[in-house]
């Protein structure tokens, strides 16, 4: 869990970036003359929980879930952008060879808040479980690649492909940029904020020294639920002492309920979020549409005729 730029379409055939980013506003008074400061503002008060934190350790879905892209919307926008670059490529006569398949994202709040199974804790420790590679892509000729991501001098690429490249021309007919779609910034802001704000909560702060009392009565001093696998888990393979410790921390986290409490809170975090900044999230609704509604045309366009 994770600075915006704009994306441009680069050497890959088609990756679906989701770019994780943060947002840091920074405000400041400032004093003319012999005036005195302003009086700083008082923060607004903590959000309500209106639900009851859950006992278990596994963390559930959040209220901005549903402003990602799903991944239904993924396969739908990838398999249009697979098909417009296939088709570029094609007419260049430079065709590539199949896309190989897309590896399956893990659910997406599985460390949010740090290791939540037990399973994974007594198999794996604080490494990640075992995915199923994809197998890697064939190799590219210079003149594919060429093709693919445009020529530097503004000028037709080979076999007259597109000088901003194939790539970057089927983005375009998705997202009217260079750029392949991602989330919007708005929400990957937002869930970046609330995440910040819930962890500062005072709820949040009682129960994360809670669970530190906790590890420390089985022998582990940790103050934070996400300190321990940024030390344990760089080796090729769980340690026994990184397999008890992460056992110890997710049987903490179910005795302080701890994933409980913190969804809970960063939950109200992200409804008032989303009520403060609804028109935003509605632009940004709108443009997922229309990017939608745009893949689903070339999807159409491609189908067989009956």
């Amino acid at each position: 869990m994770t600075r915006p730029t704009r994306r441009r379409v680069g050497r890959s055939r088609l990756p679906i970036a989701l770019l994780a980013c943060g947002a840091c506003l920074i405000t400041a008074s400032c004093t003319t003359g012999g005036e005195e400061d302003a009086p700083a503002a008082e923060p607004p008060a903590p959000p309500t929980v209106h639900t009851t934190p859950s006992a278990g350790a596994r963390p559930g879905s959040l209220p901005l879930d549903g402003h990602f892209l799903s991944r239904e919307d993924h396969e739908k926008l990838r398999s249009a952008l697979d098909l417009l670059v296939a088709a570029c490529m094609k007419r260049a006569g430079v065709p590539l060879p199949p896309a190989p398949a897309v590896a399956a994202e893990p659910p997406r709040h599985e460390r949010r808040y740090g290791i939540s199974t037990p399973e994974q804790a007594a198999r794996y420790g604080y490494h990640l479980a075992e995915r199923t590679t994809p197998p890697t892509p064939p190799p590219v000729t210079a003149r594919q690649q060429r093709a693919l991501s445009g020529t530097p001098d503004g000028k037709p690429g080979p076999g007259g492909s597109p000088p901003q490249g194939c790539n970057a021309a089927a983005a375009e007919r998705i997202t009217g940029t260079d750029s392949f779609p991602a989330d919007a910034l708005v929400v990957r802001q937002l869930n970046m904020d609330s995440f910040e704000q819930s962890k500062n909560d005072a709820r949040v702060r009682i129960v994360l020294r809670k669970w530190s009392d906790c590890m420390k009565g089985d022998g582990f001093s940790y103050t934070d639920p996400l300190a321990a696998p940024r030390s344990m888990a760089a080796g090729p393979r769980a340690s026994a002492r990184e397999i008890a410790t992460a056992r110890a921390d997710v049987a903490c986290k179910e005795k302080t309920r701890l994933i409980g409490v913190w969804s809970a809170v960063e939950s109200a975090y992200q409804n008032r979020l989303i009520k403060e900044r609804a028109k935003e999230l509605t632009a940004a609704r709108r443009e997922h549409d229309d990017r939608l509604r745009r893949a689903a045309e070339v999807l159409r366009s491609f189908a067989p005729s009956s």
